[in-house]
Parts: C-alpha cells; sequence; structure tokens
C-alpha cells in the first residue's frame, strides 16, 4: 500500500513484509526513494525474539488528518507474549514520521539511499552544534551524536530524531548506509525522517555549488609559497633553488605539488604604485629577467605544478589595454596592491579584459592561479559605484560577472584560488566559481595564526571539502616565528582538519624536525566536516577530533592544541568530548603521535597535559581481546592514508596488512598486545626490526622504494 502526503511517501509491501520511503524535491515531479529494505522485528519481556512472518495476520489501513496522512500497518495474531504490533507511518509536511506500537521492544532496520556517491561525498553530521570542538571526518563516519546524513553534491540532509536507540552505519558491503531503530518497553515510541534541502545555500546565505574536483586535486593541494618564505626578495634564482629543495624533499611524500609565484612578480612593496614598465602583463625585470614563462617551464622540469599570483581587477601602472581603452578604468586610486581599477559592470571588460588577463596566465604556462585583492576590489567598486557603465549591477553581482569570465578562460581543471580576505561578502560572493578561498590576513606570528587561521577556519569549515577547500594560508614553522611547540601546532592543525598545505618558509631555514613535521601531514588526507555549523574556539585550547572510517576499522585521531604560555591540564570524556561510542564496557588504546608512547587504555575518562603552545594528538582506537594496531607512523591520521588493509586471523593469531609506504622514511606500526599473546615474529618483504614494551609492540619497516608494503605480524596465545 502507497501513501502520499505532499512532498513524503511511504510504501509497504505486503508480499515483502518491506517498506520504503520516499520524497519529491521542490520544483521537480520525480519521486527519489531514500529509505529501503526497511523491515520490523519484536522481541519480548522474556527475550524472545520475533520476526513479522510471525503473525497470521497483515492489514494495512490508511487514515487521513487535518495536516497529514496516515499508512498503518498491524501485524496480529501472533505470538502469545506479544500477540499484536502497530506500525504508523504519519506523513506531514516537514517530515515522515515512523511511529512502533506495542508492550514489547520493536527493532526497525533498513537501507538508506543518500548521494549518488555515499562513500564519499555523504557525510555523517550535526546540523547546528554547540560547541568549540572542530568535528571532522576522513571517511564514512557517523558518530553516536550526529543526527543527519549531509549530501555534499544535492545541498541536502536527511536528519533522524528519535525517542530511542536510533543508528546509523556505512555498510561496506552494500556501499551505503544503513539505519537501526529500537523502541523502549512502552507503548508509543516512533523515530522521524526530515528532509532540509539547499541545506548550506540558505543556511549560510551562499551561492553554493558542490566542490569540483575536476582540477585533479583530489585532495586539497600542497606546495610552496614565495610571499611568507621571502617576500620582496623573490626572484627566478631563489624561486627555483626552492622548486628543486620541494621536489627532493617532498617528492617521495605526494604526486602533485605546487610552485606558487606570489604576488612579488608584479609588486616591490606595498604603495600600489606599480614600478616602471611593470604592470598585470609585464613582471618585474630584475626580479625575472627572462620572464615568466621560463620560470614555469622549469619548474614543470622538476615535475611541479608552476602557481601564479594575479590581481585582475586593478593595475599598479595603467597597462596598453587600459591605456587604449580608458572606458575599462572605473577609477585610479592608491591602495596597497595597485591605483588603476577596471569596471566590473562594463561588457567589454567582462568579455575582452578578464579573458586577456587570464589567457596571459596560461600562456606563460602556470597550471594554478591565485587571485589576490578582492575585498579591495569590492570596496573601491562601492565607493565609485556610480561611475559603473551598468548602474544596474549591485557591486557583487558585476564582480560574479568577472569571476565567470575567468572561470570560463581558464576552464574547470584549472586550480584557481580566491584570496585576501576579509569578511564572509569577499569569500562567498563567488564561491561556486573558485577551487579554494583564503579566509583570513597573513599568519607570521603565532597571535596572527590563531585569529587569521584557526579562527576563520573554525567558521568556514562547514564548507570546507563541500563546496570549495577552505585555505588557512600559509604553514609557517621557521623559528623566527614559532617555538618547535608551535611548529608542532601548526601542523597538527592543518593534517587534522585536512587543510591546503602550502610551505611558507626557505627549505634552508627549516631543521630536520620541522622538515619531519610537514612530511606527516603530507599528502592531505580526504578531511571533511562533520558539523554543519559555524563555530567559535574556546578560551585556552583548540581541539580538532577526527573520525577516521575505513573498511577494515574506525578510530579517532584527536589534536589538543594549547594556546597559552602555561601547561593546560584537562579530564576529557570521550563519549561529551569527543562523541566516541563508550558504552557496553568498551575499551580504548590511546597514542600519543608525537611523543610516540603509548599513554593507556581507558573506559570514558581521559586526563591530559599539554605543554605551552603545543598540541597532543592522540589516537583513539576501540581494542578488543586481541592484539590490535593502535597507531602507524607514516601520517598524522595513523593509517588514514597510508593503511590499505589490515585483517586479523582469529585461527592464526595473525595480524596482517598492506602499508604505503616511502623509501628510506622508517615506516613504525604500533600494536597493543593484550594478555594472553606475545609477539612470536614477523613476515615482511622489506627489512624490519620488532620491540615489546610490556602491552605494546613496534615494527620498524624500512622500505626500499616508495610504494605498497605487505605485512603479518605473528602472535602466539598463551
Amino acid at each position: 500500500m502507497y501513501i502520499n502526503y505532499k512532498g513524503y511517501s511511504a510504501e509497504y509491501d505486503e508480499a515483502s513484509n518491506t517498506f520504503s520511503c520516499s520524497f519529491t524535491p521542490s520544483g521537480t515531479s520525480q519521486e527519489i526513494r531514500f529509505i529501503t529494505n526497511g523491515k520490523a522485528s519484536i522481541r519480548s519481556y522474556t527475550g524472545e525474539r520475533f520476526s513479522v512472518s510471525d503473525y497470521k495476520k497483515v492489514e494495512c489501513k490508511q487514515s487521513v488528518a487535518l495536516s497529514g496522512r496516515t499508512l498503518s500497518v498491524i501485524y496480529a495474531d501472533g505470538p502469545a507474549s506479544v500477540p499484536r504490533v502497530e506500525l504508523h507511518f504519519a506523513l506531514e509536511a516537514c517530515s515522515l514520521q515512523i511511529r512502533t506500537f506495542t508492550r514489547a521492544i520493536v527493532c526497525v532496520e533498513g537501507d538508506i539511499l543518500w548521494g549518488d556517491e555515499p562513500e564519499t561525498s555523504t557525510f555523517g553530521v550535526r546540523l547546528n552544534a554547540e560547541d568549540h570542538i572542530l568535528r571532522a571526518a576522513c571517511g564514512p563516519a557517523f558518530s553516536v551524536h550526529d543526527n543527519a546524513l549531509f549530501d555534499r553534491t544535492a545541498d541536502r540532509a536527511l536528519e533522524f530524531k528519535a525517542t530511542d536507540l536510533f543508528h546509523v552505519r556505512y555498510d561496506w558491503g552494500s556501499s551505503h548506509y544503513r539505519f537501526d531503530f529500537e523502541s523502549g518497553l512502552d507503548f508509543g515510541r516512533s523515530f522521524s525522517f526530515k528532509i532540509h534541502e539547499n541545506f548550506c545555500k540558505r543556511k549560510f546565505a551562499i551561492p553554493y555549488s558542490p566542490i569540483d574536483k575536476r582540477h585533479g586535486f583530489s585532495t586539497p593541494p600542497v606546495g610552496w609559497m614565495t610571499w611568507y618564505a621571502v617576500q620582496f626578495k623573490a626572484n627566478e634564482e631563489i624561486v627555483l633553488k626552492n622548486a628543486r629543495s620541494l621536489a627532493s624533499i617532498f617528492g617521495k611524500y605526494s604526486d602533485k605539488l605546487c610552485l606558487w609565484v606570489d604576488w612579488e612578480w608584479n609588486h616591490s612593496g606595498f604603495t600600489g604604485l606599480g614600478d616602471d614598465g611593470v604592470d598585470t602583463f609585464t613582471p618585474r625585470k630584475e626580479a625575472y629577467p627572462n620572464g615568466l614563462a621560463p620560470v614555469a617551464k622549469e619548474i614543470e622540469k622538476l615535475g611541479l605544478i608552476p602557481a601564479l599570483w594575479i590581481g585582475a581587477t586593478n593595475d599598479g601602472r595603467e597597462n596598453d589595454l587600459l591605456r587604449k581603452n580608458p572606458e575599462w578604468i572605473l577609477a585610479q586610486k592608491q591602495v596597497w596592491c595597485g591605483q588603476w581599477w577596471i569596471d566590473p559592470s562594463h561588457p567589454d571588460v567582462v568579455e575582452k579584459y578578464i579573458p586577456a588577463v587570464f589567457r596571459q596566465v596560461l600562456d606563460w604556462g602556470y597550471k594554478a592561479i591565485k587571485w589576490d585583492c578582492l575585498p579591495a576590489t569590492l570596496s573601491v567598486c562601492d565607493e565609485f559605484h556610480s561611475k559603473f557603465k551598468d548602474r544596474t549591477l549591485s557591486t557583487d553581482a558585476a564582480m560574479r560577472n568577472v569571476v565567470r569570465s575567468a572561470r570560463k578562460t581558464i576552464g574547470p581543471d584549472v586550480y584557481m584560488l580566491s584570496c585576501s580576505a576579509e569578511s564572509e561578502r569577499d569569500i562567498t560572493f563567488a564561491m561556486d566559481e573558485f577551487s579554494a578561498s583564503r579566509i583570513g590576513g597573513d599568519i607570521f606570528s603565532w597571535s596572527e595564526f590563531l585569529s587569521h587561521s584557526i579562527d576563520r577556519v573554525l567558521h568556514f569549515f562547514p564548507l570546507h571539502n563541500t563546496a570549495f577547500y577552505t585555505d588557512g594560508d600559509n604553514v609557517v614553522l621557521r623559528d623566527e616565528f614559532n617555538t618547535l611547540a608551535q611548529a608542532r601546532s601548526r601542523v597538527s592543525f592543518y593534517g587534522l582538519a585536512g587543510l591546503p598545505v602550502t610551505i611558507g618558509d626557505e627549505f634552508s631555514a627549516l631543521d630536520d624536525a620541522r622538515i619531519d613535521m610537514l612530511k606527516r601531514i603530507i599528502p592531505v588526507a580526504d578531511i571533511h566536516p562533520s558539523d554543519i555549523q559555524q563555530k567559535k574556539r574556546a578560551a585556552g585550547y583548540v581541539t580538532v577530533d577526527l573520525a577516521v572510517c575505513r573498511e577494515f576499522g574506525n578510530w579517532n585521531v584527536v589534536s589538543i592544541m594549547n594556546t597559552k604560555d602555561e601547561t593546560l591540564e584537562l579530564n576529557l570524556s570521550l563519549l561529551s568530548d569527543f562523541h566516541i561510542d563508550t558504552g557496553s564496557g568498551r575499551r580504548f588504546a590511546v597514542y600519543d603521535f608525537w611523543k610516540k608512547e603509548h599513554i593507556g587504555i581507558v573506559g570514558d575518562t581521559l586526563t591530559v597535559a599539554i605543554a605551552p603552545m603545543d598540541t597532543a594528538v592522540l589516537r583513539i582506537t576501540p581494542i578488543a581481546d586481541n592484539p590490535e594496531l593502535i597507531s602507524t607512523s607514516r601520517h598524522i591520521t595513523q593509517g588514514g592514508i597510508d593503511l590499505t588493509a589490515l585483517a586479523w586471523d582469529a585461527k592464526k593469531n595473525i595480524l596482517s596488512g598492506t602499508s604505503r609506504c616511502v623509501e628510506g622514511d622508517a615506516y613504525t606500526i604500533t600494536c597493543h598486545v593484550p594478555e594472553g599473546y606475545v609477539l612470536s615474529g614477523v613476515d615482511c618483504s622489506e627489512k624490519i626490526a620488532h620491540r615489546t614494551d610490556g602491552a605494546i609492540a613496534a615494527i620498524d619497516i624500512h622500505p626500499s622504494k616508495s610504494g605498497g608494503v605487505d605485512w603479518k605480524i605473528q602472535f602466539t596465545k598463551q
């Protein structure tokens, strides 16, 4: 029997005793099924279990209310302990509720069909989270406190509400999510589904479009940039020297590395007046005597991706195109980045000038673009709006046309980063055309890092890897601006939030410890938000809670950053603070990534002490009665990107797996070995060493080449 009310439908198949639920998106006429293979089972007071096939009579009927319709399914003539069970599908304008009615526990389960790519583009989330924790996930994780599935491709959220136990998990066998509900013993228990269309578009008032990764960066890019590293000292020699270092140090760690030639090719200072003979089409001769094209060519020879800064809406000098077409100029006003400002409302600016600027960048050989000066442009356009060629266009509308023109010119395959961010306006007005956005000001100092990177990431993280990549700006680690603890904190935050990693130091200014830190966050993991909510930083510390979900296991990697100059001590709850299900007496191994030590086995309570301005990165792994992997050394996600397989053979007492290793980079697997087991051998094609310390076993692999390495760890059960 089928029932429909406004946007929701429910259907009960009396032949198979299963149900499905559908909705019709606004503005369409085609229903989309979001629940399928739904079925109920029953458990009596005494623990007897029944299926609906144990009931001789099944009756379906409809009823009509003023503001909805209900499909009732009544199971009768059943077992003596539970002779009658009722399911009611109540459809209203904004939700579909399923009610159970009997004196027993009713279990309902089914498949959730939400999004075309559920493993990679459907996220378990909380829609309105009131805390200060940056919650993220790598893989199709769903925490005990999540209340919705968000499909980034359609900007739709499927919200769940329940009176009793309601669980959602990703089923790797069927490649979609499943739910199960367990009612209480008394009458009238329920759970419901509510669909939110255009969720981010409405919540944040933005031109939402799902992230477009045709530029080839399946995860945020890694690279090196001139501005933070050398500033106005940048020139061809320095760029290529650091390009060679980037390739040699990190070439084995990422297959895509960018070399960003920043704004110094066009500026020698902050005056905005421009140098003689230098404009948008002509680089500074003393810095780049051979022009920018040979630099791009040499960068590519090193296996890197050449990337270039551009300030397309203004110029320090009146270039030839503007000189020949003075009607394209909106105003002459000296600002830090230039003085000649184009009129974004002029059709020829959109159709001729902007294409000329971006074709020049492509002709020079640059494959990624950083577009700067947008906040200043919007302000100048507001100030001189009365001089617009087309005054019927708002500043935002006119500038969207300019950005669209650039995107049309370069095509979808070029990574385009929006830069220089002051407010939501300049970050979001054309976000659907950009690949990423820098979201704050410069972050040289520690205080700048906190206010212009961390605070901004917390605010914009709901859009990260949903609509575009949120860029917290360069990773600056040198001791001019950081202690070793502060450097570790910067790296930890970027690595577990999954932000672009653009190195902002000359490599000669980084010691081995800082270089090694960077290796632990490269490549960037495919990380997405778990809260669709803007947040603010807590007083004294910053927490990132990353849930990692792989086919072979689930764990959390948590970073706790002490932002103060005194030791921080915290008593934390795994359930309340990190949304880890600690029910049924579950136990967890806690491993400190940076200190390379096992903290201990905990239930729900965790106590940590963190040095001033340092960060603790802890992998929290649920453990059983057999040996378990509790950390790996390759990447800060501790298995999130390097482990490709992991299995425990209970018959042979073998823990086996496959790891992506880097040639010459020692790879450590750390295992918890419960009482009753001892490590008795390791089988691996590469050179290995192993050691034990109480309940902890560590296996060191020394890879002779990069790529997958199979390993087996033999345990003996005593």
